[in-house]
């Protein structure tokens, strides 16, 4: 059987479906598995040893390139799909699954822009549902049950990226040994958001990286980000008294952000991609979130592997790119840095040998 997976938005969307993925990889191990991506975004795929990647030119299609949307369409039709999930839910998804000429196609009812037209089998999602990972495992589920793997549909996805490619662990430990992150216990941090209402202030930050280098000092700090985060990744870092070397934002490629995570203890994030990696990684987060919603999009795993800091602001979740009141400090106002330090340390230290709190 071969399978066409149609996800190639962003990375969270990508990491999302990965989750789902990894149950359509146990329960049919011999499926020949493949993936519309994104093609900036397609590597990420390595995290699930096995995809065949089938890269969407989201930049080059929007700069009107015919020759570019020929060369996708020639490869998308040299396969011969028995069916394909479309996890998107849009006109342009929509449009790649009816275009890869499947017997079965499926999709949600709820897919917007007129997708349902190109389905002919939809799937609704009960009101339940709602974590973007639940409603494609939901699809996944639905299309297993349809095949006859009823045992199969019920199973759970496994973290995946347990064994990433070698160039990326190479990456990983070379930054490892240039940056002095090697024999401690490692908390990264992403201090940036696409959205500027998601960014948390790096004051806030800060505070919480002080309590837990005051009690336990031995801890290897590290930031990322991507290079245009490096601004922001420099404050912090001058902000918490942490060494030069502990800004890694803009230095690591994919490969190499996905192989550091994966030896971190935790990550103390925005909601952001890299949280996201995390959790498809099986790596705790410790999140904050205070204008999205973490029922929506929050680091998917089980009960107790992540913690969610939520703002206290009345207006929360307000979806909102910038923040409606006008200042993004008071996500965080009231939240105590003390205690978002405990919960740092008891991922870095999980034997509770815990050096006493501030009073």
């Amino acid at each position: 059987m071969k399978l066409l997976v149609v996800k190639p938005s962003s990375l969270g969307d990508i990491v999302h479906g990965l989750f789902a993925f990894s149950l359509l990889k146990s329960a049919l191990p011999q499926a020949e598995l493949w993936w519309v991506v994104n093609d900036s975004l397609a590597p990420l795929l390595s995290l699930a040893p096995g995809i065949h990647p089938l890269p969407f030119p989201r930049k080059a299609l929007g700069r009107l390139s015919l020759a570019a949307l020929r060369q996708f369409l020639h490869a998308l039709r040299q396969e011969s799909f028995d069916a394909v999930l479309d996890f998107q839910g849009l006109l342009r998804s929509g449009l790649i699954t009816y275009l890869a000429r499947a017997p079965l196609r499926y999709g949600f009812a709820h897919a917007r822009e007129g997708a349902t037209l190109f389905y002919n089998r939809t799937v609704t999602v009960p009101p339940d549902v709602r974590h973007a990972v639940e409603k494609n495992l939901l699809l996944v589920r639905t299309f297993l049950r349809d095949m006859g793997r009823e045992k199969e549909a019920e199973g759970m996805p496994a973290p995946l990226g347990t064994e990433l490619p070698l160039a990326w662990r190479q990456e990983a430990d070379a930054l490892m040994r240039e940056h002095g992150l090697e024999g401690r216990p490692m908390l990264a941090v992403e201090c940036a958001s696409r959205w500027p209402s998601k960014s948390w202030p790096v004051e806030y930050f800060a505070q919480v990286l002080q309590e837990v280098l005051r009690r336990k000092p031995e801890t290897a700090v590290w930031l990322l980000g991507a290079p245009e985060e490096r601004p922001r990744a420099e404050a912090l870092q001058a902000l918490a008294g942490l060494p030069p070397s502990a800004v890694l934002a803009g230095k690591t490629s994919m490969g190499g952000l996905c192989a550091l995570l994966q030896r971190s203890q935790v990550l103390f994030t925005n909601d952001s991609g890299p949280m996201h990696i995390a959790a498809l990684e099986g790596v705790p987060c410790v999140a904050n979130f205070g204008a999205t919603d973490p029922g929506l999009t929050g680091p998917y795993g089980p009960p107790g592997l992540h913690t969610i800091v939520r703002s206290p602001c009345p207006q929360s979740p307000c979806l909102k790119r910038n923040c409606p009141r006008g200042d993004h400090a008071l996500c965080c106002q009231e939240i105590s840095p003390q205690k978002v330090a405990e919960w740092l340390l008891q991922r870095l230290s999980p034997s509770g040998d815990l050096p006493p709190a501030s009073p």
